[in-house]
């Protein structure tokens, strides 16, 4: 009967890709799991990162008392949460702002904002324990004179972190970017540097801005104010964020509003190509757009291309984010149908925007009250997932992949790759049944069939291009990734 259960929630799960090769394919999740209870902890805006060991670390804040707390995945549950201030310190929250987190191994950095608003400075605090601890915090601005609030934060290859945040001068003045470059794990920062000073007129005053870097590349989003056109602006490095000469409207969408949105853009690099998602009205409601930006190349990039929209298209999408990689990029955001917000999660390519389209998926299960502020996080072929449940006050977690009916078979025999990320060649733990298995790539597509598996030996994949795969073997669908 459970067997039966399980293909018949498979078979639900459908998402049909007509004369593309695309079929079948289907989001595989978890059942939903509370991070904390909101009562207690509160469920403001929460951000999520993966430990060294793949367990995921989450932030969030309560927004009546301003206090933060971060809760570390044990593999069965959510820890206890940890109070990350204490002392009376109040964080500035909002349901468009608050902490953000990233890591590097188990090394975990959180930033965020002093509250009150007009003469809190920019804080962290660090984890050197992939989340079960965690550092006094640690003011991290240089900025004495103005406002210094919006600040997030992004790791580089080599384990530095670097921040960014808003400033204004006096008086709300003169809004802009700027980053502090971290180049002892985030013990320490160096003193601002101007990131957007060179783009025409001022950054658009209260939306959060993001950060990715990648070896050299360093790229800053940001949403700008010119005469009130607030389009999305990449302003990017290629020095290792020494200096930033290169900016460009990624939008090009010429969206006029008379007053702020309050909606900021996400963002990650992988092989020389920025990825970034933001909202934007210009269609009259608000839709999400994603955007790829080759940081090699000179020339001015393709427009914003935009994320499925509600069914019903007097409604509004908004606050996505995206993670992954060039070959699997993943997006989530909020969307309302008839006034309610739920979560859509869908997955697409670096080729093919069109993916998106097919793919999309709703991730919450109870559809009572609204379900807001998602974030993810990709790694080793499995997406995971915060978000805000309207309805028990708490944050929800889920984690997900990416299947395929074709190849789904329930087994009691569990099966892992390793490594996994891979390069040449992948080994499994586990009892195989059998002795042959199947390769496919991640939209479906057949690479190896019926090719010998020998106990103990590795599985030369050493011909395929980097990207996500899923292995055949013993009866299980495995995900996993190839970099190179």
């Amino acid at each position: 009967m459970k067997v039966l259960l399980q293909l018949f929630i498979l078979i639900s799960l459908v998402i049909t890709r007509p004369n593309t090769g695309f079929t079948q394919s289907v989001f595989v999740w978890d059942d939903p799991i509370f991070v904390a209870d909101g009562s207690i902890y509160g469920n403001t805006r929460p951000r999520i990162t993966l430990n060294k060991n793949q367990e995921p670390v989450v932030v969030f804040g309560n927004i009546s008392t301003k206090a933060l707390h971060s809760a570390r995945f044990n593999g069965t549950d959510f820890n206890p949460p940890i109070l990350l201030s204490t002392n009376g310190f109040e964080s500035y929250l909002s349901y468009w702002t608050g902490p953000e987190i990233d890591a590097s191994g188990d090394t975990i950095l959180i930033v965020f904002k002093e509250a009150p608003i007009e003469s809190g400075h920019i804080y962290s605090v660090r984890s050197t324990d992939g989340g079960q601890s965690y550092s006094e915090i640690y003011r991290t601005d240089s900025h004495d004179e103005g406002v210094a609030w919006l600040p997030n934060l992004a790791f580089n290859t080599n384990g530095n972190p670097s921040i960014i945040y808003m400033v204004h001068d006096q008086v709300w003045s003169d809004p802009r970017y700027v980053v502090s470059h971290s180049f002892d794990g985030g013990v320490t920062f160096n003193a601002e540097q101007e990131v957007s000073n060179t783009i025409p007129e001022e950054a658009c005053d209260c939306c959060p801005a993001a950060y990715a870097q990648q070896d050299n590349h360093h790229a800053l989003l940001f949403r700008n104010n010119e005469a009130n056109v607030r389009d999305m602006y990449a302003v990017s490095s290629d020095d290792n964020g020494e200096s930033f000469p290169n900016y460009e409207n990624i939008d090009q969408l010429f969206w006029t509003a008379n007053s702020c949105p309050s909606t900021g853009p996400d963002t990650f690099i992988d092989q020389e190509h920025l990825f970034t998602v933001s909202a934007s009205r210009a269609s009259g409601k608000y839709r999400c757009y994603l955007h790829k930006k080759d940081l090699l190349s000179a020339s001015t990039s393709d427009g914003a291309f935009m994320l499925p929209a509600p069914e019903n298209g007097n409604d509004n999408a908004n606050y996505p984010r995206i993670h992954g990689t060039y070959d699997s990029l993943f997006t989530v955001w909020q969307a309302s149908d008839n006034s309610n917000f739920e979560i859509y999660c869908a997955f697409g390519t670096a080729n093919d925007f069109d993916l998106f389209e097919q793919t999309k998926t709703q991730v919450n299960i109870n559809t009572a009250g609204s379900q807001t502020n998602p974030d993810l996080f990709y790694s080793h072929g499995y997406v995971h997932m915060v978000f805000q449940d309207g309805a028990s006050g708490n944050v929800l977690y889920r984690k997900g992949r990416l299947g395929n009916l074709g190849l789904v078979s329930p087994s009691n025999t569990h099966l892992n790759i390793y490594p996994n990320p891979c390069s040449e060649f992948i080994k499994i733990a586990g009892n195989v049944q059998g002795n042959t298995y199947s390769i496919h790539s991640i939209k479906g597509s057949l690479l190896t069939d019926n090719e010998e598996y020998i106990e103990n030996k590795k599985i030369d994949v050493g011909q395929l291009s980097s990207g996500s795969y899923i292995l055949s073997i013993g009866g299980q669908d495995l995900p996993f990734e190839i970099r190179k």
